[in-house]
């Protein structure tokens, strides 16, 4: 973004983007604009299949929902300068290499934002290294894993902790502990069933790996704080 601002929702989380601001949306959330005033920025929707490993690491290993980031005046030089670039790729003639260049300059903008976040991902997590590491192998393994294991004890076996270990490892990186973790991805995996599809929530439970749909029924309700079909009707309005 540019100029002025703009209220975008990701995953049901409204968040403001100011202008000389960077936002990523990972596949599969849920995201929208919720108001936009007169702006000017750049948009890029690129299939993950063709992003750097590395750069979807980074993305996809955050355990709340991202938050837009300022930008200093470098990276937004670097920015416009490639997004500009981009633009004249696509839009002239078809090459021999044409294909090749536009992946390759989209994967230059998107290293651009990558080298933002990770650079404030470190101030953020200067001196828990060891922690950091622990949490986000962690959350490698609930984003793989929560349908089939939502026990946080079986989480610290297959990494080869003792819960207690992988608990405070957890709680000191983001504040929370292993159970919460747990239930935020369920309930957020959920959330998105309920707003792309007309599944009924004993078909959501079963598809998450409860039986009893009840139970999941007031686990969602304790974490998001309204029943599955209120959530529903809400963001269905």
């Amino acid at each position: 973004m540019d100029d002025a601002s703009a209220l975008f929702t990701v995953d049901f989380e409204e968040l403001e983007l100011q202008k000389k601001s960077v936002l990523y949306v990972c596949p599969g959330q849920v995201h929208f604009a919720t108001s936009i005033s007169v702006a000017r920025g750049c948009f890029l929707a690129i299939d993950p299949m063709l992003v750097g490993n590395g750069y979807k690491s980074l993305f996809e290993g955050q355990f709340a929902t991202q938050k837009p980031l300022a930008l200093d005046t470098s990276a937004m030089a670097k920015m416009g300068e490639t997004a500009r670039l981009l633009h004249s790729v696509i839009q002239a003639e078809p090459t021999i290499f044409g294909k090749d260049v536009i992946l390759s300059l989209a994967n230059v903008f998107i290293g651009v934002i990558a080298e933002q976040y990770a650079s404030q991902k470190e101030n953020t997590l200067h001196n828990k290294s060891r922690s950091a590491w622990i949490a986000h192998r962690f959350k490698r393994l609930l984003t793989e894993n929560y349908k089939s294991t939502k026990s946080p004890s079986e989480y610290a076996k297959m990494l080869n902790y003792s819960l207690s270990h992988l608990n405070e490892s957890v709680k000191s990186v983001t504040g929370f502990t292993v159970s919460h973790w747990i239930h935020q991805q369920v309930t957020l995996e959920a959330k998105r069933l309920l707003y792309y599809t007309d599944l009924d929530v004993k078909e959501i439970a079963f598809r998450l790996g409860y039986e009893d749909h009840t139970y999941f029924s007031r686990l969602f309700s304790k974490t998001v704080g309204m029943p599955p079909g209120t959530f529903r009707c809400k963001f269905h309005e």
